[in-house]
């Protein structure tokens, strides 16, 4: 294992000619993992949720989509100069997380002709592609075009303005040999069994695909040309659970049994590496622009397949030290340069740097503990605190606002799946409103329930299925496999003085992260949380939802009334709109609202 310091001086050196804008250091003295570059190599991001500014409030994010820029040109060149490829993949989620994507119309205006400013080799669409028809309509018509024969998806599908579903890509497949070792590369794109689309798109699951003449004619076809690599950029989970990807591995390995594999996968917001098999390799990197993967083949064409994978920091030292560049100068290109500039100026104006207060102290999802009523969890902080800014009002119905009696005690619910992000001491600014909660969702009421009732909702609804934004649970695993070696190494990383942060395991040990850190706490996180704002606990209890997780709540609705369908109906029958002001009362804007009366 190799590992980097970076002097003192150095340090110095690049602070005195530090240029770039609103950007923040990084720690040049973290300790750094060095690249095994191969024959081809691979730079992979996915979730990326319009991040492209960078982290503000951290600084081992906080390098931004031009510093990227520089960082993948002077990799190219270094691996040209030595006879190698570098190949550049996303597999999608480029739309909802951030100021930058989410405070234009169509969403995503800005956001993307900024990430087209990368030159991918291959790019395939998320599901927040797919949500809403301005957004499918955005990346069809202008993302698709850009990349042309690199943008390709194998089972999505676009409902065009003819009234003809055409494949949500240049094409189904792309066929290409790469620059330098002249490998035949045969790329393909899935997105998992996603069924939260909008009408103008669709999406047929990988088990239908695979059984269809059309796809099983195609890889006879590639049978029959060189192939010597098969590469899948997947918006989908690359975890050993996650079946869909093995229903494709097989149907794959039916055809290709000895070609090397290689999958890029995402969706769920980790960093992965696991192996399907002796020559099949898959990597997922991340979320957010806090990770670029990195992934290394050798000896392709040979009977033992080299590899090397790591999860890079996004960060200036990391994107220095990976290309070998002791000067910012020495790292900066023109073109980097003028992504930042563009990057600056659709943040002058959208306005995300306006400040609405200061947060005193940081706040975190999974990094503190909910369940002991941690002054730092994020989620605590919501249910007591934001939650209450909530008001009842109706916006798009030609109706009255709805004003529970004043005798009735209140329960508001949100899915924590709604909280996207940490919320970090400094600036609460226009775009920290949209990290934190990017969703424009409009609250339910279920009035006048009994209060036996109202209060056994939230713990029914967290002994159930996890909701999530896509209906489809996820798991993580958590692998035990490290060998003696492995272990020696943890042990010597424990002897010096790390800062927190990322700390991987994967099917390849413990040395994938590139920035070698102390692990971050991870706590559990509930399913919901609620704000109970009672005025007498006999009284009947109005309880308000993001009209999200609508049919999660009426089922724990129905299993709280224990077989009573007369009260279930009866309640059911006072659904109505609370609150249908998405632009004005969604969990951003009360967090807005609450730094506004309270951080001024």
């Amino acid at each position: 294992m190799h590992i980097y310091f970076l002097s003192a001086a150095t340090v110095f050196l690049f602070y005195t000619i530090w240029s770039q804008p609103k950007a923040r250091l990084p720690h040049f003295d973290e300790t750094l993992r060095e690249l095994s570059l191969g024959d081809i190599n691979f730079l992979h991001t996915t979730d990326t949720h319009g991040w492209f500014l960078g982290h503000i409030n951290q600084r081992q994010y906080s390098a931004d989509w031009g510093d990227f820029l520089s960082f993948t040109t002077r990799l190219r060149d270094i691996c040209q100069a030595r006879d190698l490829d570098l190949l550049l993949i996303d597999t999608g989620d480029r739309h909802d997380g951030n100021g930058l994507s989410d405070l234009t119309t169509p969403n995503g205006l800005y956001s993307s002709d900024v990430f087209m400013q990368q030159e991918y080799d291959i790019v395939t669409v998320g599901n927040h592609e797919l949500y809403v028809p301005a957004v499918s309509e955005l990346e069809y018509k202008t993302v698709v075009p850009h990349y042309g024969d690199r943008f390709i998806s194998t089972n999505v599908e676009y409902l065009n303005d003819k009234g003809e579903y055409v494949v949500f890509g240049h094409d189904r497949y792309r066929y290409f040999t790469t620059e330098v070792k002249k490998y035949n590369v045969f790329a393909l794109s899935f997105m998992f069994d996603f069924k939260g689309g909008n009408e103008r798109v669709r999406v047929t699951p990988i088990e239908t695909v695979v059984k269809e003449d059309w796809f099983l004619d195609l890889l006879e076809k590639h049978t029959r040309k060189p192939v010597d690599l098969v590469l899948v950029a997947g918006h989908i989970p690359i975890s050993h659970s996650w079946l869909e990807l093995y229903v494709l591995h097989g149907v794959l390995r039916t055809f290709f049994p000895d070609i090397p594999i290689q999958y890029f996968g995402g969706h769920s917001h980790i960093r992965d590496f696991t192996l399907l098999d002796d020559r099949a390799f898959a990597l997922q990197s991340g979320r957010y622009c806090e990770t670029v993967g990195f992934m290394s083949l050798s000896n392709i064409k040979g009977d033992n397949v080299t590899i090397d994978r790591k999860y890079i920091d996004f960060n200036l030292q990391s994107f220095l030290h990976h290309t070998k560049r002791s000067t910012i100068e020495q790292f900066n290109t023109d073109e980097g340069l003028q992504v930042s500039e563009k990057l600056t100026n659709y943040s002058n104006l959208l306005k995300l740097d306006e400040s609405f207060g200061k947060v005193p102290r940081s706040y975190y999802i999974t990094g503190a503990d909910y369940y002991s009523n941690d002054s730092n969890s994020m989620l605590r902080f919501i249910e007591n605190e934001v939650l209450r800014e909530l008001e009842p009002k109706i916006c798009h119905e030609d109706m009255d606002p709805i004003l529970p009696p004043p005798s009735n005690s209140r329960i508001v619910l949100i899915n924590t799946g709604s909280i996207r992000y940490d919320l970090y001491k400094g600036d609460f600014s226009r775009n920290s409103q949209f990290i934190v909660s990017p969703f424009k969702n409009k609250w339910k009421v279920l009035q006048n329930v009994p209060a036996r009732i109202a209060t056994r909702l939230q713990a029914i609804l967290n002994k159930g299925p996890y909701i999530m934004e896509n209906e489809i649970d996820y798991t993580i695993d958590l692998k035990e496999l490290l060998s003696p070696y492995q272990r020696e190494i943890n042990s010597r990383i424990s002897s010096l003085k790390l800062r927190y942060g990322q700390t991987t395991t994967d099917d390849l040990g413990s040395d994938g992260d590139d920035t070698i850190h102390r692990p971050v706490p991870q706590f559990a996180v509930p399913n919901v949380i609620q704000s109970y704002e009672y005025t007498d606990q006999q009284q009947p209890v109005d309880v308000v939802f993001y009209d999200f997780i609508e049919r999660y709540v009426l089922w724990a609705l129905q299993k709280a009334c224990d077989g009573d369908n007369l009260l279930y109906y009866s309640l059911v029958e006072q659904l109505t709109f609370y609150n249908d002001c998405e632009q004005e009362f969604n969990v951003g804007e009360l967090l807005k609202k609450y730094s506004l009366k309270h951080w001024r």
